[in-house]
């Protein structure tokens, strides 16, 4: 009885509180192929997780949510990624002085908690969304909560409103704690944070805005526009390390990056700072190792017009002309837009390589022993597209006419069928001949033609040339083909 009770209750359990995506021990991770896949990862958010294929989002309306299980991107890509809502969940961010907000996030995922994201290539991702609460962006994470971001790459288009005391935007991760490694960033990010009652604390940085995370590495190009009522803390990898709210001091690393970056730049506020480096825009993190970083490019331009919203396009009235590259077999396809009065571009509207599909190629011959083979390759690079098997060939047991005597008139014309077993025989293929073209003839679809009076026969032959049948024909003339005749050649000639 007590076994049964237990048993039961286990069932119970099972039913009311299913299995994680991860939580069978030992279980392979969840493959994911598209869109509905990606999001559905929300359903059960410590799972795990692995790309089989690269993932289109155009057109999708996506909501970043929490993530805190394993994502292996596999080396594929998601692109056209567009987020233009933060997420349903807040955390607490921190400025410099510890001083802590309720805040809003929007990336692929607002929160990754203590899990991981790796081998995985954003391609056109774009965040663009104004709000009056405090807020980070980014491309990955909007808050990197003791994770670990991982040889992951971003390109694409971040742009923030922010009405509020707090704000900032990183390439890969926006506020946070964790691991950033090996990962790349080609990105342009806009901070447009004017309209505060109070001073804003912004913070942009190429990979990380604002927090405590190692960052090793790491590589950056970074176009970035920050229009600020308050304190500024850009930086080409970090904008602020510190906000380590136990004690302001994380003995970790921001090491062996590569920075190439312009970052233009106003803010407005009395006791001005404007931090803007290359590394790291302010270190309040004593501990903090920072080595082994190379500056590619950094310029540091500074704007002292704060009536003027600094854009990518400084154009109030833009008109873009279209010119579309075409996918190549390995390369993604895009439009690149251009204002030809600024000239300033942008990419949009990827597509995904596309290979040319040549004509299909038989590489083994199919015999009646076995099976062949051909093969469709692509016209410009020759990789394999599709493989076929070619069945193997059929001999025939038989062919039969449904005619085997036929009188004729001369000058009619008769359809002879004929049947051959087994009906799939590679050999059904038919070929026709007669005994005397002269009596009657026969052409390749089994129509005779009665010629001149006598007898013929009519042979059928199957493709393999294994079976055959015959008809006898017998071409006779009417009594008025008798007297046509006569009169034209003589009965002699008869």
């Amino acid at each position: 009885m007590i076994k049964r009770i237990a048993s039961a209750l286990v069932l119970a359990l099972i039913l009311l509180f299913p299995l994680s995506a991860h939580a069978e021990g030992g279980s392979a991770p969840v493959s994911i192929s598209d869109a509905n896949g990606l999001a559905a990862i929300a359903k059960h958010p410590d799972g795990d997780y692995v790309l089989a294929a690269d993932i289109d989002l155009k057109g999708v309306d996506w909501t970043p949510f929490v993530f805190s299980g394993t994502l292996d991107g596999a080396g594929h890509t998601i692109y056209n990624l567009s987020v233009t809502r933060v997420g349903e969940d807040t955390a607490t961010t921190y400025d410099g002085r510890h001083r802590g907000y309720k805040t809003v996030f929007a990336a692929l995922f607002s929160i990754v908690r203590g899990g991981s994201v790796q081998n995985l290539r954003l391609l056109n991702a774009k965040v663009d969304l104004q709000t009056d609460q405090p807020v980070f962006i980014a491309g990955i994470a909007g808050m990197l909560q003791d994770g670990t971001i991982s040889n992951c790459s971003v390109s694409g288009r971040l742009k923030v409103g922010a009405t509020s005391r707090q704000c900032g935007a990183g390439g890969i991760a926006g506020f946070g704690y964790g691991l950033i490694q090996t990962c790349a960033v080609e990105a342009e990010i806009t901070v447009v944070a004017v309209g505060a009652k109070d001073p804003c604390e912004e913070y942009l940085g190429g990979v990380l805005a604002s927090g405590y995370a190692d960052v090793d590495g790491c590589s950056v190009k970074l176009t970035a526009f920050t229009s600020v009522q308050g304190y500024v803390h850009n930086g080409g990898l970090v904008g602020l390390s510190d906000v380590n709210p136990k004690n302001r001091v994380h003995y970790g690393y921001v090491k062996n990056c590569a920075v190439d970056a312009v970052i233009s730049f106003f803010e407005e506020v009395e006791d001005r700072r404007a931090y803007c480096k290359a590394y790291v825009g302010e270190n309040q993190n004593d501990g903090l190792k920072i080595a082994k970083n190379e500056t590619v490019r950094f310029i540091r331009n500074e704007s002292k017009d704060y009536e003027t919203i600094l854009l990518p396009d400084m154009d109030e009235n833009p008109v873009y002309n279209a010119e579309v590259a075409e996918p190549t077999c390995t390369a993604f396809g895009y439009t690149t837009y251009i204002n030809e009065k600024t000239g300033y571009r942008y990419t949009d509207d990827y597509t995904p390589p596309a290979h040319t599909p040549g004509d299909w190629q038989v590489i083994t011959p199919a015999t009646y022993e076995s099976e062949g083979l051909r093969r469709q390759a692509c016209s410009i690079c020759g990789a394999v597209l599709a493989e076929e098997a070619i069945p193997r060939l059929i001999t025939s047991t038989s062919c039969t006419l449904g005619e085997k005597n036929l009188r004729m008139k001369a000058g009619e014309t008769r359809q002879l069928s004929a049947t051959v077993l087994p009906g799939n025989a590679t050999g059904a293929v038919l070929s026709w001949s007669s005994s005397d073209d002269s009596v009657a003839n026969v052409d390749s679809n089994g129509i005779v033609t009665a010629v001149g009076k006598g007898k013929a026969a009519i042979y059928c032959k199957t493709g393999d040339g294994l079976s055959s049948d015959a008809c006898e024909v017998a071409v006779y003339y009417t009594f008025g083909q008798w007297i046509t005749r006569y009169l034209l050649f003589g009965w002699m000639r008869e």
